[in-house]
């Protein structure tokens, strides 16, 4: 707040406009405000008991976040959101007051009872939910609700004041345990000034083009947040977002170059000129001839935002960490280094495979050394990398963030070396092996998981789980880094419960940022284009959307999301099933009217097909690849017949993540479709959460029939594409793609064992050849994958036949729809700009092409 030096025989009277005042001969005070929310500021200044001064025509607005949580509070209560009409208004002129949340209370049974309004005059309003119970009874049933229900049965409210002054707005959400009645409460507040013709407000002018400054507030329509906060568990780009921001890495993508790097935690960019002279190669880093042994040395002066100084052991042990974590469940990013370093890796797994695994533990020490002495780390690949490529594996976006190691280890989650230090292989094998496991869901260390020590330029000051989160400028942050400056904004992310909140945020002034907003809000965010209150940027993505078939439903968690679910586990293990419900996907509606490239007149982005998008060093138009499925319901009532499942009566859910709409009224098309070609099939798109949907990528354990999805690259090489999509564990081991269960679901037909409503035991030794052969298929992708990623980086010529035929190969099993290569775009306020005045610097496809801000290259002024 400004201050005021008051005259001799003065005094200060500041009013805070949370209903409070303080006096002050000073001319200035230190404020505690009891609830988060928008409140306005201004001082008078009296002498001698007379008013001789006041600030009430330059407003100052004082933004107050959310305070830390913990997460057993935070599943019980929700933020209030209060968007006014107006925030200076006159005497008896009408002001209407909206009532929202950020996110339901995520707590077992609980639910949204009531809206207590403040009005700050004396008057206190109670409104019921329109429906918390049945709300509440949704949730138990099917796992999600109708988030409509727990809005106020009243929105707005309409309030006229009959005198000048602040007025605190305060709203108190009551939640509520529909099963043991128990309530609680969280206020949020917000000051408005009503004038007269005698006592006239008006915000700061500079306050009025440039609202909080030194304070970047971010709404984004990702209902549920994020994952994890973690750098080597989480593996999506809401969590990421936050890890980008707060973990250093060794190097960071330069702007908007996928080929261009700047030096983070590494002092210099290493060279293959520097490695002769091992002078130079201990102080600026080097690269082997052979491109296979690669010098960082790291950047002097780093601490983390507790102080602890940040060497290259901290470093090494951070790799060693991602690495050791590369096989978790759900999926984690470790095996993008890992295939560079560890012979014969397969992605997505553990490197160490059990406790006595002394080889795999030795390949993991032996990938990577450090010397704290010349503050270098050295990598030892298992083959030539070109420095461009091996860059991506440690660069910021989806690059291993650093940790403090000691912190690490103060906090339960350290690593035990002691068999490395002794010699002992067996002894490191055994801890090693150990330590993986806490890449399992149900072993996370929930303080990494939740609250990390920040090595990089923020840190987390506070985090209300799932719903918001205050990041701020870590004080130990280097003030001499080229392109990577020590930051001055405090950061507010608003992970926000659907669109509609997220574009009131910020089409009323309290968001600077918005983003994962549904295409059909183009038209709105035009308009506030055309009107001066917000700019759009648009660049290319990496990233590429599509639906998932699961083969091996689980149905006991199916029916824990709703009881009337029905479905064989192995319906969609089916390869004409799944043919026929690709060719059931009405694509040119899809890209036209839902996506809304036609309807809105705006390029959202370009149909695709196979894994491989453009953009990438590899490149197959559709039009050269085999099987792309096109809309034709009469064939797929076809291929539906000959599948044998066509009289089989199914009711399972199309999951989609929470908040997207587009993709909802994709899945309400595609089911309609469906139950048009076979009245027994019955679809239901179903809202989760997204950190529920990523709990449930784990092989066995996958209720999701059919779910909608998106992933942007990791690096931009064909093989990052294949490897996520057609191996490993992020969808395709969740999904029942395992060679060894279609086998044996090809003998379980083949036997004639199978008795099921609407399945004639005719057909199913040939649905069992159909899974035999599927089976064989599916081996021989993952043989064909392996083999083009191992000549990619050293014959690209070579390599695009490997991957063509790959391609043919997953498309004709039909193992996703694709839908989309959306393009990105960045939705800010005017007053919003780029460092150096360029947006350029956020839009990396890798990066900001999956909706995530590096937000020191984010300007408020």
């Amino acid at each position: 707040m400004t201050s005021y030096s008051p005259s001799p025989g003065q005094y200060v009277i500041i009013y805070t406009g949370d209903g409070s005042d303080v006096n002050s001969t000073a001319g200035s005070a230190q404020v505690t405000y009891a609830y988060p929310g928008h409140y306005l500021v201004y001082y008078a200044i009296y002498k001698n008991g007379q008013l001789v001064g006041s600030s009430q025509g330059n407003l100052l607005e004082v933004l107050v976040a959310p305070p830390q949580f913990n997460e057993s509070y935070a599943q019980l209560i929700t933020v209030p959101v209060i968007a006014p009409s107006a925030q200076v208004i006159n005497v008896s002129q009408p002001v209407n007051l909206s009532a929202g949340f950020l996110q339901p209370p995520s707590g077992t049974n609980m639910t949204i009872e009531e809206y207590v309004w403040n009005l700050g005059n004396g008057t206190t309003i109670t409104i019921p939910s329109v429906n918390g119970t049945g709300y509440a009874e949704q949730v138990a049933l099917t796992g999600s609700g109708n988030v409509t229900y727990l809005e106020p049965k009243e929105n707005p409210v309409t309030v006229k004041y009959t005198k000048p002054g602040l007025y605190t707005v305060c709203l108190t959400v009551v939640t509520e345990n529909a099963s043991s009645g128990a309530t609680y409460n969280y206020t949020s507040c917000y000051t408005l000034a009503v004038s007269s013709s005698k006592e006239r407000f008006s915000i700061f002018a500079p306050q009025l083009s440039v609202p909080n400054p030194g304070t970047i507030v971010v709404a984004e329509n990702v209902p549920g947040g994020p994952f994890s906060f973690d750098p080597a568990i989480d593996y999506e780009t809401v969590g990421f977002e936050v890890i980008d921001n707060i973990f250093a890495s060794l190097l960071i993508y330069d702007g908007p170059y996928t080929t261009k790097f700047i030096p983070m935690a590494a002092e210099y960019i290493p060279t293959v000129g520097n490695w002769s002279n091992v002078t130079a190669r201990h102080l600026y880093g080097a690269i082997s001839p052979n491109y296979t042994v690669y010098v960082f040395k790291v950047r002097p002066g780093l601490r983390a935002a507790n102080g602890d100084p940040i060497t290259a052991y901290d470093v090494w042990y951070s790799l060693v960490r991602d690495i050791l974590l590369a096989g978790g469940v759900p999926s984690t990013r470790g095996w993008i280094l890992a295939q560079y370093l560890i012979p014969n890796y397969t992605p997505f797994t553990f490197v160490v495979t059990s406790p006595n695994d002394t080889q795999g533990a030795e390949e993991i020490v032996n990938a990577i050394t450090y010397d704290n002495a010349t503050d270098t780390v050295t990598f030892h690949l298992v083959r030539p990398v070109a420095p461009q490529v091996f860059f991506t594996a440690l660069a910021e976006g989806w690059g291993p963030g650093i940790l403090d190691a000691k912190w690490l280890e103060e906090v339960g989650d350290g690593i035990n070396f002691t068999g490395l230090y002794d010699h002992n292989m067996t002894q490191l094998a055994e801890a090693f092996y150990s330590y993986e496991q806490t890449a399992n869901e149900w072993d996370y260390n929930e303080e990494v998981r939740w609250d990390p020590m920040a090595t990089g330029p923020y840190y987390i000051a506070a985090y209300t789980p799932g719903q918001s989160i205050v990041l701020k400028p870590n004080p130990y942050w280097p003030t001499n880094i080229t392109d990577i400056p020590r930051p001055n904004d405090t950061v507010i992310i608003e992970w926000v419960k659907d669109p509609t909140t997220a574009y009131e945020l910020f089409a009323s002034g309290q968001a600077d940022i918005v983003t994962n907003l549904p295409n059909s809000f183009m038209p709105s965010i035009e308009q506030l284009e055309s009107e001066g209150e917000a700019r759009v940027y648009e660049f290319p993505s990496l990233l590429e959307e599509f639906f998932g078939f699961n083969l091996n439903i689980t149905e006991s968690l199916l029916s824990q999301l709703n009881p009337a679910y029905h479905i064989p586990g192995w319906y969609l293990a089916n390869p004409l099933v799944r043919e026929a419900f690709a060719y059931a996907f009405n694509y040119t509606e899809y890209i036209d009217d839902i996506v809304g490239n036609v309807k809105y007149h705006f390029n959202f982005g370009s149909l695709y097909c196979g894994a491989i998008i453009k953009g990438l060093d590899i490149y197959i138009p559709p039009s050269e690849l085999t099987g792309c499925p096109t809309f034709n319901l009469t064939y797929a009532k076809q291929l539906l017949e000959e599948s044998g499942f066509y009289n089989i009566s199914v009711y399972f859910p199309i999951v989609i993540s929470s908040g997207d709409t587009t993709d909802y009224t994709a899945a309400q098309m595609w089911a309609a479709a469906l139950h048009n070609i076979d009245p027994n099939i019955v679809a239901q798109p179903l809202y989760l959460p997204w950190p529920t949907m990523l709990s449930y990528w784990v092989p066995g354990m996958n209720p999701m029939a059919i779910w909608n999805s998106g992933y942007v690259a990791d690096y931009p090489l064909a093989s990052d594409m294949m490897n996520a999509q057609y191996t490993g564990t992020v969808w395709v081991e969740p999904d029942g793609w395992n060679a060894t269960y279609l086998e044996n679901l090809s003998a379980y037909f083949n036997q004639s064992r199978v008795s099921y409503p609407g399945l004639s035991p005719s057909v199913e030794p040939e649905i069992g050849r159909w899974l035999w052969q599927e089976a064989v298929e599916y081996q021989e992708l993952q043989n064909l994958i392996a083999e083009a990623d191992s000549v990619e980086l050293t014959n690209s010529t070579a390599a695009l036949p490997l991957f063509k035929h790959s391609e043919d190969l997953a498309i004709e099993l039909y193992m996703y729809v694709y839908t989309i290569q959306p393009n990105a775009y960045w939705i800010v306020k005017p007053y919003i700009t780029g460092y150096m005045g360029s947006v350029a610097w956020e839009e990396n496809p890798m990066i900001g092409g999956g909706g995530d801000a590096i937000y020191w290259w984010w300007v408020k002024a």
